[in-house]
């Protein structure tokens, strides 16, 4: 609905901010969704290509942690075995 505005009579109130549901990123394949669904709107002209890419390339950065880190998880239950 339009604001009034004592100076120029009828005003237009600027929409809200575009607000982004949480994605759930728990694991890598949370990540490889989100990364696909980053893509289709891309594709479709929902976002800005240049925002997706941002976007994508610390996606990318979480899969490289996570994965890491379940290695890390891997290898001291490995460890573990080996001293028993």
């Amino acid at each position: 609905m339009p604001a009034w505005s004592a100076q120029d009579g009828l005003s237009v109130t600027p929409p809200p901010p575009k607000q982004y549901a949480r994605a759930k990123l728990d694991t890598v394949w949370d990540v490889r969704k989100e990364l696909a669904k980053l893509y289709r709107e891309a594709h479709r002209n929902d976002i800005d290509v240049g925002d997706a890419s941002r976007l994508a390339k610390i996606l990318v950065m979480m899969a490289r942690i996570m994965a890491d880190s379940e290695f890390e998880v891997r290898i001291e239950a490995l460890e573990q075995r080996g001293r028993h």
